[in-house]
């Protein structure tokens, strides 16, 4: 009896990126023919105003363009586009997604903090490369997506607006900040983090966002593919050290660091410390990067028709 097969396109309209993931799951095994995220910074100025910009949203819709001729060349069977954290804010947000989903011949679904992180759980734990993780933390534009797996089949999800778009623009606007605002920064992150409750003892996590593509790049002081980076420890000393390497710089001083991605350097600052404070808060000593995000949490959902056991790119 032949395998079953799908072709399908997953698109992940993030805060800070969209991301786009083109494959084709044969039995157990899913193909990757292009997965790719594009730099859009749709939540720019969202956590300020409670709207997304006339001049963004014109751009975040020419690359939906793009996006969807390079979906259609592609011939899926099946096209799900999800929409998260600056959408969830944004009062004006119907200004984006109405013509969105006229580029696209579909709907958007727009997807509460739980359901995202409910995604994001089932891809940590269903292609985790080692044991299971007891939490898992994904960090994006718009919030924060802090999973909490000690009991699997009932996970506990929290859903913070501390996405590294959100804290620079609210929080961390200026580089270098003051010693003032940098603390108010820490203090205001804190705050939020003690929803979560505090583990009792040290354990493990993984960890997803454009945050730990930053971090590798800058150790290894070049660019690295961010598909590469699958298991890779991001150290909590490490990360101290990055934030002070950095957090005296100006702006233009970030983006000449030797391995800054260009799309990160405005957000590495507030995306580094949102981290930092989250790890101590869960008495994490490290993370363990993981490319399988909310884009994978999608497919194991809703297209998969068997359990994924092998990926390859």
């Amino acid at each position: 009896m032949p395998c079953p097969s799908i072709r399908a396109a997953v698109l992940d309209l993030g805060s800070n990126t969209f991301k786009l993931l083109l494959a084709e799951q044969s039995g157990s095994t899913l193909h990757i023919h292009h997965e790719k995220a594009y730099p859009v910074r749709l939540g720019q100025g969202v956590a300020l105003t409670g709207k997304i910009r006339h001049a963004t949203c014109l751009r975040a819709l020419r690359l939906l363009t793009r996006l969807q001729r390079k979906i259609l060349l592609f011939h899926p069977d099946k096209v799900l586009a999800v929409a998260t954290g600056t959408l969830r804010l944004a009062r004006n947000r119907q200004s984006f997604l109405l013509p969105a989903s006229r580029i696209l011949g579909r709907k958007i679904s727009l997807l509460t903090g739980r359901t995202e992180g409910r995604l994001i759980a089932l891809s940590a734990r269903q292609l985790a490369s080692t044991r299971s993780p007891r939490f898992h933390i994904d960090l994006g534009g718009g919030s924060l997506e802090v999973i909490d797996s000690r009991h699997p089949s009932r996970p506990t999800i929290f859903s913070l607006n501390l996405g590294c778009v959100a804290i620079r623009d609210t929080l961390l606007p200026q580089h270098p900040a003051s010693a003032k605002t940098w603390l108010n920064a820490t203090t205001q992150i804190q705050k939020a983090l003690k929803k979560i409750h505090r583990p009792a003892r040290p354990t493990h996590a993984s960890f997803s966002g454009g945050t730990g593509h930053a971090y590798a790049c800058l150790l290894q002081g070049k660019n690295i593919k961010a598909r590469r980076l699958e298991g890779f420890r991001l150290q909590l000393t490490k990360l101290d050290s990055l934030i002070d390497q950095i957090r005296p710089l100006t702006l233009s001083h970030i983006r000449r660091l030797p391995g800054m991605p260009a799309d990160r350097a405005s957000v590495a600052l507030s995306a580094f410390l949102v981290l930092r404070e989250t790890m101590v808060r869960l008495q994490l000593n490290s993370v363990q990067l993981t490319t399988h995000g909310l884009r994978y949490g999608v497919w194991l959902d809703q297209i998969a028709l068997v359990p994924l056991k092998k990926i390859i790119r």
